[in-house]
């Protein structure tokens, strides 16, 4: 019985056995999450991913590899300059359904300036990397806003319709499945 106490004791200290002296650490407040400290997070097998989506209006098959198992397609997003991919597979009826895809431009936080205030260069800089093809990555939306990524074997090179296009883009922060 009085080891058990002593144990006890030790793990809860009485408040005279406090030590007077400790040292006080600041407790980190909350703050908003915004674009500039927006980072991916990869948590449970979900990916949190911050992006520039582009809807899907429109994806049409041109045709099937007669060789080689392949399938063709165009596709319209809104804001991107229509675009053709070479797909191993053929794609799923519930991907063909329109609103379901999406083509998503990975956000980089470190294509705004890190200081608060931006100067013209900045902007000009920002906006020119904004116009030029990037890397796209098509997902498929799931049930409780949540996005799944298909066609992950294929390269797809995505460039933005012309400056307004840019303009109108909004960074989302999209759950990957």
């Amino acid at each position: 019985m009085g080891w058990r106490s002593v144990t006890i004791s030790f793990l809860f200290p009485r408040p005279h056995q406090l030590i007077s002296n400790a040292a006080v650490l600041p407790i980190p407040t909350p703050r908003r999450r915004t674009v500039r400290d927006d980072k991916s997070t990869f948590i449970n097998r979900r990916l949190t991913l911050p992006s520039i989506a582009h809807r899907v209006t429109t994806i049409r098959l041109l045709g099937a590899g007669p060789l080689i198992p392949s399938y063709t397609y165009e596709i319209r997003a809104s804001g991107l300059r229509p675009l053709e991919i070479a797909l191993p597979d053929k794609l799923e009826d519930a991907a063909m359904k329109q609103g379901a895809l999406q083509l998503v431009r990975p956000w980089h936080s470190k294509l705004l300036s890190p200081s608060a205030e931006s100067d013209a260069t900045t902007e000009k800089q920002l906006f020119s990397t904004l116009e030029r093809p990037f890397h796209a990555l098509l997902l498929i939306q799931l049930p409780h806003n949540e996005y799944k990524r298909i066609v992950s074997s294929t390269l797809i090179i995505a460039e933005p319709v012309d400056s307004s296009s840019v303009l109108q883009s909004k960074v989302r922060t999209l759950n990957i499945v």
